[in-house]
């Protein structure tokens, strides 16, 4: 589970985030409801989690929604970052599972530089190694554009890779198909 901390106040309770949606907004029917602020649009954003990540999304709201002083529509959510909801600071804060299971097997001196990419990820990186783009890569699997970008910047992240070619090349090294 993840929540957000108000940044004013940090005394006071954190809002706990719901997968699949949670919303935020001035009106009575969100999850998170800010009615003390006016600049918060009645439905101003929406927390998707998908693929075991939180993804923020604007919904077009009249002030806009910020990201470490960014403003966004769509931005995958990573520790500490600093969300500002109309003129309402959060803290988003990931909680790891106490109940997860911890393996102590190390891989392989061999497989040591090679990075650790989840299923889905790999789904993504056999795509664009076919040559695919982003949008045919959302079509097939069924999920929007933003989160195969999301997952592009995480095997980037894990990877080393920046550039689509590097990632083409890195599917054919992992022997991905």
């Amino acid at each position: 589970m993840a929540y957000l901390q108000r940044e004013d106040n940090p005394g006071a309770a954190h809002y706990q985030l719901t997968p699949p949606r949670t919303t935020i907004g001035r009106a009575q029917n969100n999850d998170i409801v800010l009615d003390g602020d006016m600049r918060v649009s009645r439905h101003h954003a929406r927390l998707e989690f998908n693929d075991g990540q939180w993804v923020i999304v604007d919904s077009r709201s009249a002030n806009g929604t910020m990201v470490n002083g960014q403003r966004i529509t769509t931005h995958s959510l990573k520790s500490g970052d600093r969300i500002r909801v109309g003129g309402t600071p959060l803290v988003f804060v990931p909680v790891a599972d106490p109940l997860a299971t911890v393996s102590e097997e190390e891989p392989p001196a061999d497989d040591a530089k090679r990075p650790v990419l989840s299923e889905r990820e790999r789904e993504i990186l056999t795509l664009v190694g076919a040559g695919r783009t982003d949008r045919e890569i959302a079509s097939e699997l069924f999920i929007s554009v933003a989160t195969v970008r999301s997952h592009l910047d995480r095997i980037r992240d894990k990877s080393g890779c920046r550039r689509r070619p590097e990632l083409t090349r890195l599917a054919m090294e992992l022997d991905i198909r």
